[in-house]
């Protein structure tokens, strides 16, 4: 198949492709309520980091857009229905600028709405054979994408056991964050891979560099709430420290603090939420270079990020996929 329109487009034109797939999959004539909260929830359509990483890995591998743009849309689907589920057990009354589907469609709209949007990335991957993937490559796509959501399952899981736990360790919150956000941003890219029939030792590169991706986006998500301004970012940024979550920066401020330091941490980590106790937080993570040291954790991951990829032919497609890393773990 000759190079299409999509194959050489730039992200901002493959991010209008994504976004007609979306509105397609839920068309403004429905009637269904369940499509007008998978609608609020979807559109405009955010950033579409995840299925623009899996269409730049097909084609970095030598595939084609037009053939894998509905896996791609299904994806979105499958991260904003766990948005969604998120959002509900955050109390986050806020996504993306408007309001969370929670708060406007009520709990029991939410859920549903996000378990039709996990199903609707297994219906739009099945599109792919409608344009031309093999079906077996199709198979080995859905094992990987019913992997990855056990794994958010379980990082979720493991996240709300870690909930106001102050002596959670580093090693187990970073497992925790491998699980919950770097298995779909590694699907993204596997799935990309696999779906334009690379062979696996390069399928496997594709997904060891999203994995490193995923833990260097989160990282960064971490230390939003100690920047100088957060605007624009898809929830509040101090929905972390109100749900009393112990993120990287937290973590490391406990083990470099001094006595009192982890004290008057400890405090107010565990009392009630409150701009006084995050300040206070916020206070100790300053003085103790925790920041910092997060902020490098999240660069080393972007490193090995560039390292997984530069084992690919250098093209245009692999130069997206490195600009696509730095820009958005630099403050997506």
């Amino acid at each position: 198949m000759p190079p299409s329109f999509a194959d050489e487009a730039r992200d901002d034109e493959l991010a209008a492709l994504l976004t007609a797939d979306l509105e397609r999959l839920l068309p403004l004539e429905s009637t269904s309520l369940l499509d007008a909260a998978a609608r609020h929830a979807l559109l405009p359509a955010g950033k579409l980091l995840r299925p623009l990483l899996l269409v730049r890995s097909a084609l970095a591998a030598g595939g084609s857009a037009e053939r894998v743009l509905p896996a791609a849309a299904g994806l979105e689907c499958a991260h904003v229905g766990s948005l969604i589920h998120d959002d509900l057990i955050d109390q986050d009354t806020v996504r993306r600028g408007r309001r969370a589907v929670h708060d406007h469609y009520g709990p029991a709209v939410a859920i549903v709405t996000g378990n039709s949007l996990f199903f609707t990335w297994f219906e739009a991957l099945a599109e792919c054979a409608a344009r031309g993937v093999p079906h077996a490559r199709i198979v080995a796509a859905a094992r990987i994408q019913a992997r990855a959501g056990r794994l958010v399952c379980e990082g979720a899981a493991r996240e709300l056991a870690q909930a106001a736990d102050l002596e959670t360790t580093v090693e187990d919150y970073m497992e925790m964050v491998r699980l919950k956000t770097a298995a779909l941003t590694s699907a993204a890219c596997w799935i990309g891979a696999t779906l334009a029939g690379a062979r696996r030792a390069r399928t496997e590169a594709f997904a060891a560099f999203g994995e490193a991706l995923g833990m260097a986006f989160q990282i960064s998500d971490d230390l939003l709430p100690y920047a100088p301004a957060s605007e624009g970012v898809g929830k509040p940024a101090n929905s972390d420290l109100r749900n009393r979550r112990p993120t990287l920066p937290v973590l490391i401020a406990r083990d470099r603090a001094t006595s009192a330091q982890r004290e008057d941490l400890r405090h107010a980590f565990t009392a009630q939420p409150s701009d006084e106790n995050a300040e206070a937080i916020r206070t100790v993570i300053t003085a103790t270079g925790a920041d910092f040291a997060a902020a490098e954790a999240a660069e080393r991951h972007t490193t090995l990020a560039l390292h997984h990829l530069s084992q690919m032919t250098d093209t245009i497609h692999r130069r997206h996929l490195e600009a696509l890393a730095i820009g958005r773990s630099a403050g997506r």
